[in-house]
């Protein structure tokens, strides 16, 4: 096998993949066929396409990620048939599909139902996390037999990322915030939610931070045509020539969290949303927003491993890129209904919630790294509780341990696209003013950067673009400001 006909054959794999994500995951389909695509292309996990990668790490990082693929893809076809058919049912008896719980708690505004659901939740967890502890297992057999160290180190090397430099980073940032956090956390849940901090649970959190209270300034019916509006004022086209498909309907089936599904890069790229109401549909429509635009923004010249492929910390950085303009002050002066008092109220209850997602993925990358370095896994449900609730201070619960995971140490990803993200905001807002995200001119130069693709990493296009390292520095400063 050459690299070109590795990169052809990768090409249509990737589609076949994209749209069975999308389909799945929109609820168009209540079975997943993954396995059957895996055993399709089962030739680009083997030994041929290793060694026609080799030269190209991005490449061979797939490669490697194909061969966990098809080994965890019936697994994976079985836990996407448990989330599409799973109930729960309620202390009254009655039952709710899985995908619906979610949604239901964070819009729970009575507690005694909100931790009903969620103990409702828990008491299904029993096969999906089987499933995910078999999946786990068998990657971990599988990058460990690379000779590329234990699983985090191999990991790490796969990814260029140095796991353990990033996760020394985080407990900085955790002891630089924990008493702002600390402080602002406390005076929300007194005033919001009427309980002691050490009284709050992780089903407390997702409402929390659903902030109903502003909900009629975001308007389900208004959503995309303020994005049409304000993407379009800043100089692109939301739906980039019809390269970019939206799916906002509600169906039973649908995933309760938003997605991008790319299935022909740059030509046919999908947003899907399940909107349960108010500002959290805005920032998850206008994250998926900017997978979207840089999918679809990436050059059709570039080749296959720069357009699918490479360090995800880039595409993740253009979704909070856009995300974070939901809760600037000038992007709410324009877009959002809003008086004075309950803008500025608004803008450090979303200066809050980033820094609890922050701290949220600075945790998990840290349990993770220790989670993969003990010699059994079962052995992490203290360990996931201890450090998400010291982190968070919300209760976590011990059955989530192994399904609060991304694949691939992917917190790691999200970690240095909120690093990337504060510099690119800085940027943009240095060259077009505070309200670049309308500047006629500032579409056309984030267009530049996503035509990039991800041919560079996020610390490459950070030297280069920012001129400096990717840290902790603008993000906590950005925190800090937004709540003083």
């Amino acid at each position: 096998m050459t690299p070109e006909g590795l990169r052809a054959r990768g090409e249509r794999f990737h589609q076949e993949l994209g749209r069975e994500s999308y389909v799945t995951g929109a609820g168009l389909a209540a079975e997943a066929h993954f396995e059957e695509i895996f055993e399709r292309y089962g030739d680009l996990a083997g030994t041929e396409a290793a060694d026609a990668a080799r030269a190209v790490p991005a490449l061979y990082a797939w490669v490697v990620d194909n061969g966990v693929g098809r080994a965890v893809a019936a697994l994976e076809d079985r836990l996407h048939a448990w989330e599409a058919t799973a109930t729960v049912t309620l202390p009254d008896g009655t039952p709710l599909p899985f995908q619906r719980v979610a949604v239901e708690i964070a819009n729970a505004a009575e507690r005694g139902r909100r931790l009903a659901l969620d103990a409702a939740r828990r008491r299904v967890l029993a096969e999906p996390t089987a499933l995910r502890a078999e999946r786990l297992a068998r990657e971990r057999t599988l990058v460990e037999g690379l000779g590329l160290g234990d699983f985090v180190a191999a990991r790490g090397a796969l990814a260029g990322i140095d796991l353990d430099a990033l996760a020394t980073d985080c407990a900085a940032f955790l002891r630089r915030t924990a008493d702002l956090y600390r402080e602002a956390l406390g005076e929300r849940l007194r005033r919001r939610l009427g309980l002691r901090p050490e009284e709050a649970e992780r089903a407390d959190a997702a409402y929390l931070f659903r902030g109903a209270d502003f909900d009629d300034a975001f308007p389900a019916e208004a959503l995309v045509p303020t994005a049409r509006r304000q993407v379009g004022e800043m100089g692109l086209d939301a739906e980039a020539g019809g390269r970019i498909r939206y799916d906002t309907e509600e169906r039973e089936r649908k995933r309760p969290r938003a997605f991008c599904a790319p299935v022909r890069v740059p030509e046919e790229v999908y947003l899907v949303i399940r909107p349960f109401g108010g500002a959290s549909d805005y920032g998850a429509f206008w994250h998926e927003l900017g997978h979207a635009l840089h999918f679809s923004h990436a050059a059709a010249s570039l080749p296959f491993e720069h357009r699918w492929l490479g360090d995800n910390s880039v595409t993740e950085g253009f979704a909070m890129l856009f995300e974070h303009q939901t809760a600037a002050p000038a992007w709410l002066r324009r877009y959002a209904p809003l008086s004075r008092e309950r803008l500025g109220a608004f803008v450090r209850d979303q200066a809050f919630a980033k820094l609890a997602v922050v701290r949220r993925y600075a945790a998990k990358l840290r349990y993770e790294l220790e989670l993969f370095r003990a010699p059994r896994l079962d052995a992490g449900a203290a360990l996931y509780v201890e450090t998400l609730t010291d982190a968070t201070r919300f209760r976590y619960a011990g059955e989530d341990y192994l399904l609060d995971l991304d694949d691939g140490f992917y917190a790691a990803r999200y970690l240095r696209a909120w690093q990337l993200e504060a510099g690119l905001a800085a940027l943009l807002t240095a060259r077009f003013d505070e309200d670049w995200f309308r500047n006629p001119r500032a579409g056309p130069f984030v267009a530049a950067l996503m035509a990039r693709g991800q041919r560079d990493d996020a610390a490459a296009l950070a030297a280069e673009v920012l001129g400096g390292p990717l840290d902790f520095g603008l993000l906590a400063a950005s925190c800090e400001a937004g709540l003083a």
